[in-house]
Parts: structure tokens; C-alpha cells; sequence
């Protein structure tokens, strides 16, 4: 199986001092004895990069970023992708939901890449998504 990391996870790996670091190690621990394939998003990435760019250290975060990113299959947005985001915008709207189009943009990249799983610390972003299984941590 194939399971889709949100930036939630990637961010909690990244910062050791987060609260949230040893349970994302957990979690990522966990998905290789499942034997899952990881991936993440190309929107994903750019939240990463925006962290970069934001950095007080931007060369040893970039490094940092670049190593993790090195194991993950990066899934990009392409056809399908928008047509899955298109459904789930539209079963949103008719439930009266508001998702952030972020986060609607990685879960539909994730479906059409047949990433039907995505990790996360907040599963509460992907609230209503069709097709879409959340783990969190």
C-alpha cells in the first residue's frame, strides 16, 4: 500500500523540538513495518520551501528538507488530480464545508496518485474528503 505524508508530519520530523517530534518518528516507524510506501505532494513541498524561505538558517533547514524529501515519492498535480479536486470541492460545498485549498489540493493529488491514505497530524483539515482513509498521530 501506498500512503501520502501531509506537511503536518514532514514539519514535525523536521523540528526536533516539537512536541509532535518523537510521535511523527513514531509514526513514519510504523508505516515501514507496514511495509508502506511513502510519498508526499508537490503542494506539500512548497509549504516545505515556504518554510525555507521564511528560515533563520535557510541552508541547514534546506539540506534537511532536501534528505527527507529524498526518500518520498513526490506525486504532482496533473489531470486526474484536478477533476478529484474539482468532485471533492463540490461535495464540500454541498455540505457546507469550507476546506482550505491546500489541503483539498493535496488529498485530491493523493486519490488520483492512488494514494487512497494520508498521514497527518491534523485529520480534522481532511474532514469529508470522499475515497480519502486519514491517520493521524
Amino acid at each position: 500500500m501506498m500512503a501520502t505524508l501531509d506537511t503536518s508530519i514532514l514539519v514535525d520530523v523536521l523540528r526536533r523540538r516539537s512536541r509532535f517530534h518523537q510521535q511523527a518518528i513514531q509514526k513514519l516507524d510504523e508505516l515501514h513495518v507496514r511495509g508502506e510506501r511513502l510519498a508526499t505532494t508537490r503542494f506539500t513541498v512548497a509549504e516545505l520551501y515556504v518554510g525555507l524561505e521564511l528560515s533563520d538558517n535557510p541552508s541547514r533547514d534546506e539540506a534537511a528538507v532536501e534528505t527527507l524529501l529524498g526518500d518520498l515519492e513526490i506525486l504532482d498535480f496533473q489531470g486526474l488530480s484536478a477533476r478529484v479536486f474539482a468532485r471533492i470541492r463540490a461535495e464540500h460545498r454541498r455540505a457546507g464545508r469550507i476546506a482550505g485549498d491546500m489541503d483539498t489540493l493535496i488529498a485530491a493529488t493523493s486519490l488520483a496518485g492512488g494514494h487512497a491514505l494520508l498521514v497527518t497530524r491534523k485529520a480534522s483539515d481532511f474532514l469529508g474528503v470522499p475515497d480519502l482513509v486519514v491517520e493521524s498521530y
